[in-house]
C-alpha cells in the first residue's frame, strides 16, 4: 500500500535525493546539501516536502515550497520503481496547499521539461506563458533621460499611497495578467518582502508632477554582486510617457552606486513594450522558462 504524507525530519535527505535524481551524482549531492542548508536557515520550508512511502521506503516525492503571500512553488514530481501514481502525489500536495489557506500554486520550469509536466496538467495546472530572464552588466550604463520624476523611498508615511499605486499598476498589465485578483495587496507585499531575505535594496513610490505614477522594487540577491529588478509598474494614466525608462535607469544607477555588478529581471514574453525597453537599455536574455498556474482559491473581489 502506498502512503502519501509529509516527509519526516529523518527523511529529508532521502526525499531531496529523489527530488534531484535526474541531476548527475556529484552535482546532486551538492544540491541536497544546499537544500538542507536552506532548510536550516529557514529559507526552505520542509513542510512542503511530500513523499510517497511503500513498506517504509520513499518511492515518490513532490516538493511544493510554501512562499509568503499565500502561494506555493511546485517542483516536478519524482518517483522510483514505477509503483507510484504521480497524479496521486500531486493531488495530495495540492490538497495540503489548499488546506493551508493557499491561493496560488505555480511551477516555473525549463522548456526542456515540458514533457514531464503532464501530472501537473492532469491535476489542474495550466501553462499560461513563458518568462524571459534578462541581465545587464553594470560595467556600462545607459544614459539617463532628463526627467522630473521623483523617487520617494517607501516609508510608513507613504505606505497607503504606495499600496494603492501598486494595485493600480496592475490594471491592464501585460505581465501575467492571470494573477490579477488572486491575492490581496497585503499578500503581494509579503511576497516581495520575503524575496528580499533581509536584503531589500529599495522600494520607491514614483511621483510625476506630484501625483503617484508608479512603484519600483529592487532586491539585493544572495549571489555576489547581483541585484534583481523585482517589479516596476506604472499606473494607466501615466503610461507611454517614458516613466518606465527613467525608472529602469534609476535602478541600474542605484545598483551600480552600491557596488553591484549585475542587474537581473524576468519579463512575460507577451509584454512587448517592456521587452523592447529592456533591449534598448542593454539587457540580454539568459534563459526562458514556462509558467504553470493553479488557482487554489477564488479571486479576490473588488
Amino acid at each position: 500500500m502506498i502512503v502519501f504524507d509529509q516527509a519526516q525530519l529523518a527523511e529529508w535527505p532521502a526525499a531531496l535525493e529523489l527530488a534531484y535524481q535526474r541531476t548527475p551524482h556529484a552535482a546532486r549531492q551538492l544540491q541536497v546539501v544546499h537544500a538542507l542548508h536552506l532548510i536550516d536557515t529557514g529559507v526552505l520550508d520542509p513542510t512542503g516536502i511530500w513523499v510517497a512511502r511503500h513498506k517504509g521506503a520513499i518511492v515518490g516525492v513532490q516538493v511544493c515550497m510554501p512562499l509568503e503571500g499565500s502561494s506555493f512553488l511546485f517542483w516536478l514530481p519524482e518517483t522510483r520503481g514505477g509503483s507510484v501514481d504521480q497524479d496521486e502525489l500531486v493531488k495530495a500536495a495540492i490538497a495540503w496547499c489548499r488546506a493551508q489557506g493557499g491561493k496560488l500554486a505555480q511551477a516555473i520550469l525549463p522548456t526542456a521539461d515540458a514533457d514531464r509536466v503532464v501530472p501537473l496538467l492532469r491535476q489542474g495546472f495550466r501553462r499560461v506563458t513563458q518568462l524571459l530572464y534578462l541581465d545587464h552588466s553594470l560595467n556600462t550604463l545607459p544614459a539617463a533621460p532628463v526627467s522630473h520624476l521623483v523617487f520617494e523611498p517607501f516609508t510608513a508615511d507613504n505606505e497607503g499611497t504606495f499600496r494603492q499605486t501598486l494595485s493600480r499598476s496592475y490594471e491592464g498589465t501585460l505581465d501575467c495578467p492571470e494573477l490579477n485578483g488572486v491575492r490581496t495587496i497585503d499578500e503581494i507585499l509579503a511576497g516581495y518582502r520575503s524575496t528580499s531575505a533581509g536584503r531589500p535594496a529599495g522600494w520607491w513610490l514614483l511621483r510625476s508632477g506630484g501625483e503617484p505614477a508608479g512603484v519600483l522594487i529592487l532586491t539585493e540577491m544572495t549571489e555576489d554582486g547581483a541585484w534583481d529588478l523585482s517589479y516596476i509598474g506604472v499606473v494607466p494614466e501615466q503610461r507611454r510617457r517614458g516613466i518606465a525608462r527613467v525608472a529602469v535607469c534609476h535602478a541600474l544607477q542605484t545598483a551600480h552606486a552600491a557596488g553591484a555588478t549585475q542587474m537581473l529581471l524576468a519579463v512575460d514574453v507577451r509584454n512587448d513594450p517592456a521587452r523592447r525597453l529592456y533591449a534598448a537599455l542593454g539587457f540580454t536574455q539568459t534563459e526562458m522558462r514556462d509558467v504553470y498556474l493553479y488557482l487554489l482559491a477564488a479571486r479576490e473581489s473588488g
